[in-house]
């Protein structure tokens, strides 16, 4: 089973990425000290985002801004304890400084499962929350359960597709720990793909734009991401 801790770090302004990304690196030159049998992702925003001109059933006509999450830096594998993912991470928020806004950036922690074989460097990150009608446990049970068959059965552009649930005590942990604001996200889907041109076929797909009725759409955000390191 795969364990991960997800940190989605929204940059206080233009030209902070590349400072955040450095400090990463020192963080996993670190984590990597003390947690060998760990691995990790470093990912950005891809340049012009596409993603808000994909359209999506059940989308609200006006959104409410979003997260802008530019960064994704993920701490993973086999079996690693929430609470050393959520030690991995103490103070990161401060180590960042001014180039990270904590009140806008996310901690999440929780098991990932494949349901799509295959990994390619562009990936879909959607971040998602429930509908108020539906309980965590039923909404996540049915996450996995149906929404992942349906996928399966009638996706066919997917090149790789991973769920990630996230633990709502050791997100909410994790986000003290690292000192950032939000915890409160249901997990991620996550879709891969070989170019923009692939991302752009496959989400114009029906089966891929139809409203399933269990995500809070105007809660939730999705945006594509290219790998800038992993192991």
């Amino acid at each position: 089973m795969i364990t991960k801790i997800q940190l989605l770090l929204s940059a206080s302004g233009e030209g902070q990425i590349n400072q955040i990304t450095d400090q990463l690196a020192l963080e996993w030159t670190r984590i990597k000290e003390t947690s060998p049998d760990a691995r990790h992702r470093l990912a950005v925003r891809v340049p012009g985002d596409p993603t808000a001109s994909v359209p999506q059933d059940g989308q609200p006509d006006e959104v409410p801004e979003q997260p802008s999450f530019d960064v994704v830096f993920e701490i993973r594998g086999e079996n690693l304890s929430f609470d050393a993912l959520c030690e991995s991470v103490e103070g990161i928020g401060e180590r960042l400084g001014p180039a990270v806004d904590v009140h806008s950036s996310a901690a999440l922690v929780g098991t990932e499962h494949e349901i799509v074989s295959g990994s390619e460097r562009l990936f879909l990150n959607m971040v998602l929350r429930r509908l108020p009608e539906w309980g965590r446990a039923n909404w996540q049970a049915h996450w996995i359960d149906h929404h992942a068959a349906e996928v399966r059965e009638n996706v066919s552009g997917l090149q790789g597709y991973r769920q990630f649930h996230a633990d709502e005590n050791a997100s909410m942990a994790a986000a003290k720990s690292a000192g950032l604001a939000i915890h409160d996200y249901e997990g991620t889907a996550e879709g891969y793909y070989s170019d923009i041109d692939k991302f752009l076929e496959t989400l114009s797909d029906p089966e891929v734009q139809k409203d399933t009725g269990f995500i809070d759409h105007g809660r939730s955000v999705m945006w594509l991401y290219i790998l800038q390191d992993s192991d």
